[in-house]
């Protein structure tokens, strides 16, 4: 397990105070931020945005030019999604069932169809926050039957 704070056991290795741009989902430049790895989708703290009356929360980050996506939280409304990576305790192609997507979330009804090692994942209530990278646990009931890394 990983003793100090995310950000301490970056900096232990790596750069991670280097400002860059906030920008909006039309890639206008709205304000600064002191450095991606400071932030994860969802977020809504730590980040200068212009101009704003209403909250925003990050909606995706991009490392490559050292920028955050900002907007309001119904932009962090997800409905369907893909997995890659699958591994699953039952030999399925397609199949309803509940997900979770976050730690300490509730499950969420949807229907999983898998394509060529890929399943589009169609949610019937929208989630917040969905995270690439991060795991969606597939259950039927109360039991774990597979899972895969959030595309």
């Amino acid at each position: 397990f990983v003793e100090n704070t995310y950000d301490e056991v970056l900096a232990k290795h790596m750069e991670i105070n280097i400002p860059g741009e906030v920008v909006d989902t039309e890639g206008n430049v709205v304000g600064t931020h002191k450095g991606y790895m400071h932030y994860t989708v969802g977020k809504r703290r730590g980040f200068v945005v212009n101009g704003a009356h209403d909250p925003h929360f990050v909606l995706d980050i991009k490392p490559e030019t050292n920028q955050i996506v900002v907007g309001t939280k119904e932009k962090l409304e997800e409905s369907e999604f893909e997995v890659k990576q699958i591994n699953l305790f039952k030999d399925l192609t397609e199949f309803d069932c509940m997900v979770k997507v976050r730690y300490r979330t509730t499950a969420v009804p949807c229907h999983v169809v898998i394509n060529h090692g890929r399943a589009k994942v169609v949610l019937e209530e929208p989630v917040f926050g969905l995270a690439k990278g991060q795991i969606a646990a597939f259950y039927e009931e109360d039991k774990l039957i597979g899972g895969g890394v959030i595309c």
